[in-house]
């Protein structure tokens, strides 16, 4: 019988254990491989795509949210606030957390002031993060509390608040709810009222509820408060004037404003109708414009001033020079130009006094247009005067190359030349400041979040990009041709002049109405029933606090002159101006000099002035 183990052929244990620790190595590299992907995978995945992945999972378990800062606030001279942004809630949630949103729906309309199919529509989105309706008041916020609804959520924000309502509604603009400046003050100087964003971070937790957390420790603000020249008593007496004025004559519109004669402030800017810019949907865009600055009106007869100083500084004319005024009714070319009341001879003085258009042509036609556009363009007219108000108009004056005969005759008289009602008042304050003309402006300075005071600002490459405060004037006619011009506005507001019923007891006020046609496109000519009345003026004449001017858009006859529509409210406001700042009562020395010999020459300052003190009465 056989041996059951068998012998091993010489070799044969070498061979397999040699086979063993082929499968064993092979074994441990394959293994090894894998162990060698996994850490490599893991390595691309942990430290290579490390930055993706934590992106990725931040984007599916948070939202970034980035809400407007807090506004600078705005303020009148006295720091009276008249903007300030304040904090408010926010209301947000995740739709897939709520529960019967129908009923939610149904209980939220009425708080929100929304139609509840409407929001019903709203909470149907899959987003995870919606928006339900920004910026709610205080009450809306207590009652939405005390619903008890699970995943409502509130972020604070801040919603723009004016204050006074009403009071310099298109001076100062409004914002939208992103606190982005959309009109008036708020949106030209939106760079610097407005802050940096502040991000929020919406995270999910645990019963997948969501809590707002600030990214940052401290909010960053860069924003500024805007100190402005306007006076918010005195913008209250004009507005209150001016709404009065407008509403008696039955005018379809009114623009009023105030100058603080020596240095250019405004101090006030009225428009009738006005909005209320916590309420600016509510209005149409027409009502939200400031048309004390962007529309542009023909000036009339307050124009008459600008053509008479221009021939007085150029010597052309003589104070006492006399005209004939043509009783009533003059040629020029194919144009008859009338006067409201016919005159015959008059001097210079009476020319403004009476308003005579006829006289006025014979005096401006004395120059040459080129002559004569000179000083139309040295008052400020074809051009802002960059008193830092958006949406100005420039106006528009026509090239003395393209003047006609007519052309030349009706300009005398403010028919056929654009302006804003601001390049009007402050022309007429160069005369009030002796013959400088001083750029208005509105803002005073910016404060930062530190308290410094700031009137420039510049751009990286050193160009100013603002400048606030007071610019320096420029002289356009001789201090004695002022004077002169002073003393005939001041007839104009006595007995026989055009406004005598503008005087107030104690005061000197120059003044001069302005009556002009309104251009109908429709018709193609002036329009005999459609009006511009204005009244421009300054007090107390010979040391003069306040310019101001008031127009008066389409009063019906038989009120559609300026005396009857404007002369009035202009007169409120003067008079409650001058108590308002203490200006006290005051009758300059009358003067009495014997005129030149020979009216036609020209006289020398010296005896400009002399006859500018000349009581014309």
């Amino acid at each position: 019988m056989a041996d059951s183990k068998t012998p091993l052929p010489p070799g044969a244990e070498r061979y397999e254990s040699f086979s063993f620790n082929v499968r064993l190595l092979t074994v441990m590299g394959v293994v090894g491989m894998v162990l060698l992907a996994v850490l490599g995978r893991t390595f691309y995945l942990q430290i290579l795509q490390s930055s993706n992945f934590e992106e990725r999972a931040r984007l599916q378990q948070q939202r970034t949210v980035r809400l407007e800062p807090r506004r600078g606030k705005i303020l009148d001279r006295n720091g009276r606030i008249l903007a300030v942004s304040v904090p408010v809630g926010s209301l947000y949630t995740n739709p897939s957390q709520l529960k019967q949103r129908k009923r939610v729906a149904q209980r939220l309309a009425p708080i929100l002031k929304i139609r509840s199919r409407k929001l019903v529509a709203h909470l149907k989105s899959k987003a995870p993060f919606l928006w339900i309706k920004r910026q709610l008041t205080p009450q809306e916020v207590q009652q939405i509390q005390k619903l008890e609804i699970d995943g409502l959520k509130f972020l604070p924000e801040f919603r723009r608040y004016y204050p006074a309502g009403e009071l310099a509604g298109a001076l100062l603009g409004f914002t939208g709810v992103d606190s982005q400046g959309l009109g008036g003050l708020e949106y030209g100087y939106n760079r610097w009222l407005h802050g940096e964003e502040v991000a929020y971070v919406v995270e999910k937790e645990g019963m997948f509820r969501t809590r707002p957390e600030i990214r940052e420790e401290r909010w960053e603000f860069n924003q500024h408060t805007l100190h402005l020249t306007l006076d918010s008593t005195l913008q209250h007496i004009a507005e209150s004037a001016l709404r009065k004025g407008v509403e008696r004559v039955q005018g379809k519109s009114g623009v009023a404003i105030v100058l603080h004669t020596p240095t250019g402030q405004i101090l006030a800017l009225a428009n009738h109708p006005d909005f209320d810019p916590n309420r600016y949907r509510q209005y149409d865009a027409a009502q939200q414009v400031n048309a004390a600055v962007t529309y542009g009106y023909e000036p009339g007869s307050t124009f008459k001033i600008i053509t008479v100083a221009a021939a007085l500084n150029e010597g052309i004319i003589t104070p006492t020079q006399e005209f004939f005024c043509e009783e009533g009714r003059f040629q020029v070319a194919d144009k008859v130009l009338r006067d409201s009341h016919p005159h015959g001879n008059l001097e210079v003085g009476q020319v403004i006094q009476k308003s005579s258009n006829i006289c006025a042509a014979k005096i401006g036609m004395e120059m040459k247009p080129a002559q004569f556009h000179d000083y139309i363009t040295k008052f400020g007219f074809g051009a802002k005067t960059r008193a830092g108000l958006p949406g100005e108009a420039a106006g528009q004056v026509l090239p003395p190359e393209k003047w006609t005969r007519v052309d030349h005759a009706t300009v005398t008289f403010g028919q056929g030349i654009l302006a804003s009602p601001l390049q009007v008042v402050t022309a007429i304050n160069a005369i009030a400041n002796e013959g400088e003309w001083r750029p208005p402006y509105v803002v005073e300075y910016a404060e930062d979040e530190s308290g410094g005071r700031h009137t420039e600002f510049f751009d990286e490459s050193g160009e100013v990009l603002a400048r606030f405060g007071p610019k320096a004037p420029r002289r356009i006619i001789d201090t004695a041709i002022a004077r002169i011009l002073t003393r005939f506005m001041v007839s104009v507001t006595e007995r026989g002049g055009t406004a005598a019923k503008v005087a107030i007891p104690g005061y000197k006020i120059a003044g001069k109405t302005g009556t002009s046609q309104k251009y109908d496109p429709s018709l193609g000519r002036y329009s005999n029933s459609k009006f511009w009345a204005s009244f421009v003026g300054f007090a107390p004449a010979f040391q003069p606090v306040f310019t101001a001017l008031v127009v008066v858009e389409e009063p019906p006859r038989p009120n559609h002159y300026g005396s009857k529509a404007a002369a009035p409210i202009f007169r409120e406001i003067m008079q409650r101006a001058l108590l308002l700042m203490d200006v006290a009562p005051a009758t300059p020395p009358t003067v009495v000099v014997t005129r030149p010999a020979t009216p036609e020459m020209t006289v020398d300052p010296a005896t400009f002035e002399a006859i500018g003190m000349q009581d014309l009465d």
